[in-house]
Parts: C-alpha cells; structure tokens; sequence
C-alpha cells in the first residue's frame, strides 16, 4: 500500500490536517517525532469527502505524562487565555476509570461531526450503526481523551470549536460504570458527563476514528 506524505496530507487536508504544528499550538511544543502516515491516499480522500480530518496524537504531554482527560485538564488550565474544560473542578479529574485510559498515539482520521446515523440511539445500537456504514474498515468510537485532545487542538490551531450542538459518546468507561461524553463545546470550554447505555437523544451520537495502528 502506497501512503500519504505529509505533503499530500496538507494539500488534502488544509485545515482539516492536525500535524506537528497543530499540536504546538495546543502544547506548546511539537511532539518529538511523527510517524509515516499509515492511510493511503484513496482512504484519505474518501475520509476527507465524508467530513473527516487527519490528526495526530502524541506519545505524551509535555513533561511525559500520557495523554488523559485529568493530564489534558491539569495542561490546559495553566494557558492563559483557553478555556479548555466547562468546569474548574471537573468530576474526571479524580475518576481513576476515566483516567487509565489514554488516548491512543499516532495518525488517526477523526470525523468532525457524529454520523447521522448514530445519533439518538442506545450505546448498542449506535454501535451497529457505526458498523454498518464502517463496511468491515476498522472505524472505532473514540476514546474520551481522544475527543478531547482532537477538539482542543482544533480550536488552538484552528480558532474554530468543533461539538458545539452536538456530543460525542466515547467507549471510555467511568467508575459508575457510565460512559463518558464530551461535547457542547462553549466559551467556558468542553463539557464533559458519562451516560448510562440505555440514554439516547438528537444531538448524542458517535464521531469515529481509524486508528493507524488498526490498520491490516
């Protein structure tokens, strides 16, 4: 399979591309290398017309930490000027369940938007949504630190904040045995709840990811 350079990436992509200099704006500094994009350009392109963009996701924060929901939240709140979670002193924080689970690093196609599909559904059904229109591609639900990061540098690079009507139900468990959203990104910054799988409305649904490291 012949891969996507980097330079395609950003002719592709434009804005809709999340490479190493997206990153710094959301952290400061570039991660410290960037894997070979593991998508070809057919699967590129085809994500690109269906509302996606191409992000990359680092092995760590600064100062090595993984890349959590608490990590994320401990970052943001010392940049002045970027509201980066709703709350000053969000539930997540202290939820070890949340928190064991990090987001998943290298090149990842993300969709902007949750599928129309899988919107206003229970967690299962969502999920064989999600699958019908994925057609056997390994499309997964994002992890709740993905979303969060995904979204946080989309608005640090890019002024522009994705989920503002809309959440994004992640497979990230909370101590509760809910599942975490995040979404009805405002002023204040990202909103973040955890649902039972049986809660279903309009605006919840699923903004899927293909993982490189997925890739058969």
């Amino acid at each position: 399979m012949t891969t996507l350079s980097l330079d395609e990436a950003r002719s592709l992509f434009g804005d809709d591309l999340l490479d190493p200099e997206a990153v710094r704006a959301l952290l400061g500094v570039r991660p410290e290398s960037a894997p070979q994009i593991p998508f070809s350009r057919e699967v590129a392109m085809a994500a690109k017309t269906a509302g996606c963009m191409l992000v990359l996701r680092p092995q760590s924060l600064p100062g090595g930490g993984p890349v959590t929901l608490a990590a994320l939240a401990e970052f943001c709140a010392q940049r002045d000027g970027f509201a980066a979670f709703a709350s000053d002193d969000p539930w997540f924080a202290d939820d070890a369940t949340v928190n064991a689970i990090a987001a998943e690093p290298g090149w990842a196609l993300v969709a902007k938007e949750p599928w129309r599909e899988t919107l206003n559904l229970v967690y299962e059904r969502a999920d064989e949504a999600l699958g019908l229109r994925a057609s056997g591609e390994p499309w997964r639900r994002r992890r709740a630190a993905e979303i969060a990061f995904d979204t946080l540098t989309y608005a640090a690079a890019r002024g522009q904040r994705l989920l503002v009507e809309r959440w994004d139900w992640s497979s990230t468990p909370s101590h509760d045995g809910g599942l975490v959203n995040v979404g009805a990104f405002g002023d204040k910054g990202l909103d973040v709840l955890s649902y039972s799988k049986a809660v279903k409305h309009g605006a919840l649904g699923i903004c899927p990811t293909l993982v490189g490291s997925d890739r058969r």
